[in-house]
């Protein structure tokens, strides 16, 4: 499996599937885990250096910082 399927297959997981599309209506807490969890599997992954990842984060720049160091 590679790096970007095995991504977007812990997304899907993180959003509960089909309940995600199909529901209404989410508990507070539970909503804020699921977008919780969504998030940190963007940033981690895009600091890992999954470009699918990193532009996910680009679309949202209001949620994810972008930084560049120098490293030498």
């Amino acid at each position: 499996m590679t790096k970007n399927v095995m991504f977007i297959n812990n997304l899907c997981k993180l959003m509960g599937g089909d309940r995600f599309f199909l529901c209404d209506q989410y508990d507070q807490d539970e909503l804020f885990e699921m977008q919780d969890g969504i998030a940190k599997l963007i940033a981690e992954s895009a600091n890992d250096g999954l470009g699918l990842a990193k532009f996910m984060a680009d679309q949202f720049p209001s949620t994810f910082k972008t930084e560049y160091t120098d490293v030498e």
